[in-house]
């Protein structure tokens, strides 16, 4: 029996995140409806994985291009030719693919999608995590939870943002594909390398040089160890 009634807005990004909180989302919603963004982002293949997904689990599913919004007023290695392992031209304690409020934009785009549909509690779900991360302060728990309350004021009712892998590591985000029996498919389905690299691993997709899929090899490694 699911633990809410209503309807949850999940974003989709296509990756190993965004699909562990989409089976999460199925247990416990009674309805779940996705929502991509396109940002002129580096790669787009991305968001191929996340309509595949979709398609796959049968939700709908729906994606807003924003155009060149980030690449013209931001900097950031997921939007240009840097490296990613490089310090962030306008903060050096962040890594240069931090997109400055990707994450505020985004949450608020899917909520303004949910108000249209006349949902009258907003119930979003975001992969953020504060455990595994690359450092963006954007996913973190404190920013959610003031995000969370600048939706409800501003659009003037309930929102609420799950964040059900913020003190996960990515094991245990591993873990709960295994539980929900959908690890094969999170291996096999999703795309989190910055580069866009597709070749198949043990522990999913990807490059296995840019930090993204340096922590997913690190916590498939850690997985593995665990579930022995």
């Amino acid at each position: 029996m699911s633990e809410f009634k209503e309807k949850a807005y999940l974003l989709l990004s296509g990756g190993q995140d965004s699909f562990v909180c989409l089976a999460w989302a199925l247990q416990r919603f009674g309805e779940v409806e996705a929502v991509s963004i396109l940002y002129n982002q580096r790669h787009a293949k991305e968001l191929e994985y996340a309509a595949k997904i979709a398609k796959h689990f049968g939700i709908k599913h729906t994606m807003y291009n924003i155009g060149d919004f980030f690449s013209a007023i931001s900097d950031s290695s997921l939007l240009t030719s840097g490296n990613h392992f490089e310090q962030h031209q306008q903060a050096k304690n962040l890594p240069a693919s931090f997109v400055p409020n990707r994450n505020g934009l985004f949450l608020t785009i899917i909520s303004n999608h949910a108000f249209r549909n006349d949902e009258a509690h907003i119930h979003i779900v975001a992969g953020v995590c504060e455990t595994d991360y690359s450092g963006y302060p954007d996913c973190r728990h404190q920013y959610i939870k003031a995000k969370e309350a600048e939706l409800s004021l501003g659009l003037e009712r309930a929102v609420t943002i799950h964040t059900p892998l913020m003190w996960k590591t990515k094991s245990q985000t591993f873990q709960m594909a295994a539980d929900a029996l959908k690890l094969k498919e999170l291996i096999e389905m999703t795309l989190s390398c910055y580069n866009g690299v597709e070749d198949l691993h043990e522990w999913g997709r990807g490059c296995t040089e840019c930090p993204a899929c340096k922590i997913r090899m690190r916590g498939y490694e850690e997985y593995k160890k665990l579930a022995l």
